[in-house]
């Protein structure tokens, strides 16, 4: 587990604290019901990654049975537990704390206390740390996840932890919420939070392809209609041309019922060619199966991912407690022309890497506090390079908090690709190689460690392309 620590935090700090987020979910065995062309391997040892969230179904509801008691301090008894910043939020810099306002809030609901600590505002981004307290139990540890949650005023919002107390069952999140807040009053509400969750990327299934070739022609299979079916989401470029066509086909559900090694929360519901694109159904099977997620992919016979075509699609509904949900089905589509037509198909093998999650809390955990504006911001604009070579245009916002990058085809641009300098008037700089977030699809902001210095800024590097920055 992560430990307290007296060392600052710092941009790598930040992009880094949520790669120990998934690591304990035990593993049980699970035996084969149906005859198929996949089979299953032994358990493999779970290992340490990135989470990449991907929501599948929308969450249901889960009993606790702690009583609500719901409480928010305000006024003169807010006054009486004036919060020593440096204490609470130690692991930031003194100069990162002077632009944090104190704010005090707490709302107590299942046994779980939050409180909103400090927080800041430049204009276009608040900046907000809440300290999450389990008081009755073990819930809270370093892999919290906040799964549903909103703060009132941005059109995009994220949560993250960026530290974490053992010895007080203590998280500590901090709130990014991006968009001009018109009023001072801010509301911070959680819904739902899961923690205990680990990764595994090494799922291993056995394919019989020699089974599924020979079903290949005598497949028969449903075609889904844009406008008219029940249609939670397609990911992947390799689906975007059966998006536009409005026709999207599917397999039968539930033809099959094969468990994978390790996950109790799915099963693989159906498996099969269409034309050249293997199709993988699951299907979510128990409630806390609605939180997990993850993705199949193939490596050659030495181990090496496949960069393969590909791309994923949520269909279906469910009935649950008289509330229709959608997404009752995840199918994984995969271009397997090249390696049909070369004969290769013994010689690649089908992994997967998933997410288990141990715990779901839900409930009501709701702030509302004042909030002062810090309007100090310069602006600026350039141009950044896609992968492909074309140019992507942004507009640049600089604040005491961070930078923000706006551009219409922003999402284009992978974010370990980023490079900036924040160059002061009396020649130093603050470098940022790592710690970007991306908040929408056009909305990428760094979070500096320390607080910047605005006026001092002369201008700014980003990919080696100085931007000249005005006062706004």
């Amino acid at each position: 587990m992560m430990k307290e620590s007296n060392q600052p935090l710092t941009e790598q700090n930040l992009t880094n604290i949520k790669q120990l987020f998934y690591e304990r979910v035990a593993m049980n065995e699970a035996k084969m019901v149906k005859p198929s062309a996949v089979s299953q391997d032994s358990p493999i040892p779970l290992t340490r990654a990135k989470p990449r969230r991907k929501k599948i179904r929308k969450a249901i509801f889960i009993p606790v049975t702690a009583v609500l008691s719901l409480c928010v301090v305000t006024g003169a008894a807010a006054s009486v537990g004036i919060i020593d910043l440096s204490s609470v939020l130690h692991f930031l810099g003194g100069d990162r704390l002077s632009i944090l306002e104190p704010v005090h809030q707490v709302s107590e609901d299942q046994g779980i206390r939050m409180e909103v600590i400090g927080a800041a505002r430049d204009g276009d981004t608040t900046e907000i740390y809440v300290a999450l307290t389990d008081l009755t139990g073990h819930r809270i540890d370093d892999t919290l996840d906040i799964y549903d949650f909103r703060v009132s005023g941005g059109r995009a919002n994220n949560a993250q932890v960026v530290h974490y107390d053992e010895s007080k069952q203590t998280a500590i999140v901090r709130f990014l919420i991006q968009g001009k807040v018109s009023s001072q009053r801010i509301t911070v509400r959680i819904n739902t939070m899961m923690s205990g969750a680990a990764r595994n990327d090494e799922y291993r299934v056995h394919m019989d392809w020699d089974k599924l070739l020979h079903e290949k022609n005598n497949l028969s299979y449903d075609v889904l209609d844009r406008e008219t079916d029940s249609i939670s989401g397609l990911g992947g470029e390799a689906g975007n041309e059966l998006w536009e066509s409005g026709k999207i086909p599917v397999l039968h559900p539930d033809v099959t019922q094969i468990p994978i090694t390790g996950m109790e929360w799915m099963h693989i519901s159906n498996i099969g060619f269409i034309d050249d694109q293997l199709h993988i159904q699951i299907n979510p099977d128990n409630e806390i199966g609605e939180y997990n997620y993850g993705h199949f992919y193939f490596t050659n016979e030495q181990g090496k991912k496949l960069d393969i075509p590909e791309y994923s699609i949520s269909y279906g509904h469910y009935m649950k407690d008289g509330v229709g949900y959608g997404g009752d089905y995840i199918e994984y589509v995969y271009d397997l022309s090249a390696q049909s037509s070369a004969g290769q198909l013994d010689q690649i093998k089908l992994k997967g890497s998933f997410t288990n999650i141990t715990e779901v809390l839900k409930g009501n955990w709701t702030t509302t506090f004042d909030l002062k504006m810090d309007a100090s911001r310069k602006v600026g604009a350039t141009q950044l390079t896609e992968p492909d070579g074309s140019q992507v245009p942004i507009s640049i916002q600089l604040s005491t908090i961070g930078v923000t990058l706006i551009g219409d085809k922003l999402e284009k641009v992978p974010l370990d690709d980023l490079r900036m300098e924040i160059y002061l008037k009396d020649g130093s700089r603050l470098t940022a190689v790592s710690g970007f977030i991306s908040l929408d699809q056009d909305l990428i902001k760094w979070i500096s460690p320390s607080t910047i210095p605005v006026h001092d800024v002369s201008h700014l590097l980003i990919n080696g392309q100085k931007v000249a920055l005005q006062d706004e």
